[in-house]
């Protein structure tokens, strides 16, 4: 061999062995189920916070909607000539409503329609005289009300939906039975005078849209909230198979037009 002569080796390519395959496959398998356990805890995450979100916003806006028209309960549109007597004491029934018992409440209140006062389901059309009559129920799951402008509005019936996702309205009747001092001495279902009412703390009972619990929840139901549940009743636990968020929302509203 001279010395300017290469020698040329081949060199032989190795593949993967069974063994070193599967070891990459186990480790693959485990990265994407560790990738879709974060991803699937992360969508539970949001849908549990998107669904709370909703369900505060439902509870609290039937009860924005309840307390504004609660709020003008017994309004009277004073003229400019207040020598006027009978224009000092309001002609319609300012406020009543019925106790459901087991099922829900409903209310009715009225006052006085003055230029640019809406109802509840949104009419504005009236004209001097008129009153305002808001009623409310609560009709498959939604807030309803109807709205009446009228000189003598007739009989609410089951009105427009106005709130979604709602599974109880209680109310209970501040009433002023003491020294006329328009404070509310007692707190009760279905008040023998209505005139004695000055005060409305009002209970929704709302749900979230989708089942996003793991198990049913055990929450305070309105009894238990506004303190008429008897026994263990103020807790209840939601029928198998129903993992809604439920939670009770709560407020005291003062009839303004009563109170000093």
């Amino acid at each position: 061999m001279t010395p300017t002569s290469k020698v040329v080796r081949s060199v032989s390519q190795r593949g993967v062995t069974l063994v070193e395959m599967m070891v990459a496959m186990a480790l693959g398998l485990l990265i994407l189920l560790a990738v879709s356990s974060i991803y699937i805890g992360s969508r539970q995450t949001f849908r549990m916070q998107d669904d709370n979100a909703r369900l505060q916003e439902t509870g609290r806006y039937a009860l924005e909607v309840l307390g504004r028209s609660i709020r003008q309960a017994g309004y009277i549109n004073v003229p400019l000539s207040i020598s006027n007597a009978p224009a000092l004491v309001f002609g319609g029934t300012s406020i009543t409503g019925v106790d459901g018992g087991a099922g829900a409440d409903t209310i009715t209140v009225q006052y006085d329609w003055t230029n640019g006062d809406r109802s509840c389901d949104g009419d504005s059309a009236g004209v001097a005289g008129n009153r305002v009559q808001d009623g409310f129920n609560l009709t498959n799951g939604q807030l309803q009300c109807d709205g009446q402008i009228a000189a003598a509005p007739g009989a609410p019936g089951a009105g427009q939906a106005l709130v979604d996702n709602l599974e109880d309205l209680q109310i209970l009747y501040g009433i002023d039975t003491i020294g006329g001092d328009k404070s509310a001495d007692q707190y009760v279902a279905a008040p023998g005078n209505w005139g004695q009412v000055v005060s409305a703390r009002v209970c929704v009972q709302a749900r979230s849209p989708n089942n996003v619990n793991n198990a049913p929840q055990r929450f305070l139901n309105c009894g238990g909230a506004l303190g008429t549940a008897t026994g263990g009743a103020a807790f209840t636990t939601a029928g198998a198979g129903d993992l809604r968020l439920r939670r009770t929302f709560i407020a005291t509203i003062n009839l303004r037009n009563r109170v000093p």
